[in-house]
């Protein structure tokens, strides 16, 4: 029979000649077991931080650290938070420390309260990363690590709070070797800073809930601001934390409901305060985005947004300055980009607002198996969590409604959108699973495979986190079949794309890539397009071609995206770059469709202004690709300012039809283009 140690201390304390022994006797294992935690956690946070830097150091920049790593700057520079002001600032005023201490070039003048907008936003960014060396996006990257570390401890005494130590251990260890953390946590983005937020203010609440005094009240407060501050999903603890409170004085208030009810209700209000006034502080107290009161930019789809909260709510807000300009302007931007959508690529279709799978297939993509096991048998575990059934509200409330949110998001990008979760996961698989194991050694032996498993998935995966799947979906070299975007490439594999091209030296080279990024800024010496870069390759084009995962899938740089999906979806790549987030392609290619985008693209910057020049590309369009709806609509608009109206009507009602057909264009594409008929006197063809 297992003695533990907790029946020793009596018998340990009878067999002492005096109470001072007693006491020393007492507190030595006590002692002990203190120190083995910590050791046991500092363990971790160290194989989690040599896991992160080593990892993030081999990655070239991801598409959203451009932008966020330039406002961090900003920020401290001038305290001008109307760049990037869809993100709270709190990430980025951790990335912007270090900068302090580091030369930086600025080449970028009046940056400060200077007119930008979203798009431009993410060039100004590029701009500033690679004027500086590496050094700058390290230093800062390095910085953000502190966040996937502090929750690597939250969870470590959130676990242990609940169930005790073996718990604590099982998670932590889960979390330090947890793909889609290590993906994301020295990446300077908001996503780990958003977990943790969300982590600690349920911790928070839970504390509150067992044991209520100021202090926790207080703490709780702080947790809400700093999740606020890390990112906008957050503003979801608004409902979770109030829910939780309703819910624990009804199922565990025994005799005094109403007064818990009342004390609760008051708590909110505090805590309320208390976020409120740490959110205002983030942005300096000051309400205007920009020095000086200087315009921010609003978000670029809102016109076509039906959301009373988007359309209605926060323009009242910013009329009332009830909040900060910018942080009103970033939550207003979030809920236009989740109700309207964005492109995404799920086990191989392609839906053009998102679809409400996205986020269950994901996680049973991305998700560790040995986790996903585990859960299964934790949620088999019945007896263990009758026994602990506010420990169940507490972890299944938060992560339910989160997920219920994220599937009527139509902002289906990355798994990443999902993080928030996964803690009170891990926690809740843990402690099932240690309530079967504790009793029988094969489980135990059952379990330690199962970690050993993780640990072995994960390091299979270094570097390449960001496009980690499961061995049900045949692991990193494969994840592109099923996912897309920052699930598989956000941009950070454009080192070992050189590495690639400088041992294999191809004769003729061609990089398609997505994001605002050019060969130039790592030395890629061939041709390329991107959202910066626009050379048009020939056609049939013979040599290599290496294409980001997400262009293949129709996800990507907007203008060719479907097109280079045409072209590639069913070759075969020869090559697979970081994971599957670059594939490699040889061969000769019919690059029509791609070119007549590109052509299409040109034309629309300059339509406006020189019509003939829009005229012309818009008919070598058609003929390379006369499937290009965009094309004829080009025309249309040229014939229309030449005076040739009848021509323009016909070429109209041609794009429009092929657009209707095309699942490429979004609705509210669709009703712009109807909107310029009619508002030019044309009519309609219903028959087209």
């Amino acid at each position: 029979m297992t003695i533990q140690s907790s029946e020793l201390e009596p018998k340990i304390a009878e067999s002492a000649e005096n109470p001072a022994e007693a006491a020393a006797a007492i507190s030595a294992p006590q002692s002990a077991r203190r120190s083995y935690d910590w050791l046991v956690l500092a363990a971790l946070a160290i194989a989690l931080v040599v896991q992160l830097w080593s990892s993030v150091m081999q990655l070239s920049i991801t598409s959203d650290e451009a932008d966020h790593l330039h406002a961090a700057y900003r920020y401290w520079q001038c305290n001008d938070f109307g760049w990037n002001p869809e993100h709270p600032p709190l990430v980025k005023i951790v990335a912007g420390l270090p900068l302090q201490a580091i030369h930086v070039n600025d080449q970028i003048a009046n940056a400060c309260g200077g007119l930008n907008n979203k798009d431009y936003d993410f060039q100004i960014g590029h701009a500033f990363v690679f004027t500086n060396p590496e050094r700058v996006l390290i230093a800062a990257r390095f910085a953000v690590s502190l966040f996937p570390v502090l929750l690597l401890v939250t969870l470590w005494f959130f676990a242990r709070k609940m169930f005790g130590l073996p718990v604590a251990i099982i998670s932590g260890l889960l979390v330090a070797f947890e793909p889609n953390l290590l993906a994301h946590g020295a990446l300077i983005t908001t996503d780990v800073a958003g977990t943790l937020g969300f982590l600690l203010a349920v911790y928070a609440t839970y504390c509150y809930a067992s044991e209520p005094n100021f202090s926790r009240l207080l703490a709780l407060g702080l947790a809400v601001g700093f999740a606020l501050c890390a990112k906008h999903s957050s503003v979801l603890l608004a409902a979770i934390i109030p829910a939780l409170f309703a819910t624990d004085a009804i199922l565990f208030g025994r005799g005094e409901r109403s007064r818990r009810l009342l004390r609760y209700a008051g708590a909110l209000l505090i805590v309320a305060a208390i976020s409120f006034a740490v959110l205002w502080a983030s942005y300096g107290f000051r309400y205007a985005a920009r020095p000086g009161g200087a315009a921010i930019w609003s978000p670029p789809r809102l016109e076509f947004a039906r959301s009373a909260v988007a359309t209605k709510v926060i323009p009242r807000f910013e009329h009332w300055h009830l909040f900060p300009e910018a942080y009103l302007v970033g939550l207003q931007d979030i809920l236009v980009e989740s109700e309207l959508g964005r492109p995404a690529f799920v086990l191989g279709k392609l839906y053009q607002d998102g679809n409400w799978s996205y986020f269950p297939v994901a996680a049973a993509i991305k998700f560790t198996l040995p986790l996903l096991l585990m859960l299964l048998c934790s949620s088999a575990a019945l007896p263990f969590w009758k026994r602990n059934p506010r420990e169940l509200l507490f972890l299944i409330l938060p992560s339910g409604f989160f997920l219920a949110f994220s599937m009527k998001s139509g902002l289906n990008i990355g798994i990443r959108h999902l993080l928030p979760i996964l803690p009170f996961l891990i926690i809740f698989a843990a402690a099932g699973v240690w309530s079967i194991a504790r009793q029988h050694r094969w489980a135990q032996i059952t379990l330690a495979v199962l970690l050993l498993f993780e640990i072995a998935s994960s390091l299979h995966a270094y570097p390449n986190y960001l496009c980690y799947s499961n061995e049900l979906w045949g692991g990193p070299s494969n994840t592109y079949r099923y996912l897309a975007n920052s699930d598989v490439d956000w941009g950070q594999a454009q080192k070992m794309a050189r590495t690639y091209i400088d041992k294999t030296h191809p004769p003729n080279c061609f990089f398609l890539r997505t994001y605002d990024s050019k060969n130039s800024d790592y030395g890629i010496h061939c041709r390329g397009i991107s959202e910066m870069q626009w050379d048009i390759p020939e056609t049939p084009y013979t040599g290599t071609m290496i294409v980001s995962s997400t262009m293949v899938n129709g996800v990507g740089v907007g203008a060719v995206s479907s097109e280079t999906r045409r072209v590639f979806k069913d070759r075969k790549p020869v090559v697979k770059i970081g994971g599957s987030a670059l594939l490699v392609y040889q061969g000769t290619f019919d690059l029509s469709p791609i070119i007549a985008a590109q052509l299409v693209n040109d034309a629309r910057k300059k339509g406006d202004r020189d019509p003939e020049f829009a005229l012309d590309n818009g008919k070598r369009a058609v003929a390379l690709d006369p499937s290009n709806g965009e094309a004829h609509v080009m025309i249309c608009a040229s014939y229309r300012a030449f005076g040739q109206l009848q021509e323009a009507e016909q070429e109209c009602n041609i794009g429009l039809a092929l657009m209707r057909a095309n699942p490429k264009y979004r609705p509210e594409q669709i009703k712009r283009l109807e909107d310029f008929i009619i508002r030019n006197g044309f009519s309609i063809n219903s028959n087209k």
